[in-house]
């Protein structure tokens, strides 16, 4: 822990980190799509929406939606498709050379 956390910690001060200073995106625009999803297969358990940390599935009329912006958010942890039980979502890494890079982690 640096000294300046463990000051504001001693302090009792909470520490404001921005999350988009930590990680960075490379070539967003060359990515394509990751994260594929079968609406038919969806059950609108909302399963997905519960795991996403950066809130990119919504559940509305019985079924899951993946937010427009997906690629530019997205951690590319694949939560979303790991607890999918109804295998309507398909996940892969983005091509090598982009997507997220963890600056301090």
């Amino acid at each position: 822990m640096k000294d300046k956390e463990r000051y504001a910690e001693l302090r009792g001060e909470e520490m404001k980190i921005d999350f988009f200073d930590l990680v960075k995106r490379v070539d967003v625009e060359k990515m394509g799509d990751f994260i594929r999803y079968d609406r038919e297969k969806c059950n609108g358990c909302g399963l997905c929406a519960m795991v996403c940390s950066f809130n990119l599935w919504t559940v509305k009329a019985g079924r899951a939606k993946l937010a427009a912006r997906y690629q530019e958010l997205c951690l590319e942890c694949g939560a979303c498709w790991e607890i999918c039980e109804q295998e309507a979502i398909d996940f892969s890494y983005p091509r090598g050379g982009t997507g997220v890079v963890i600056e301090y982690g």
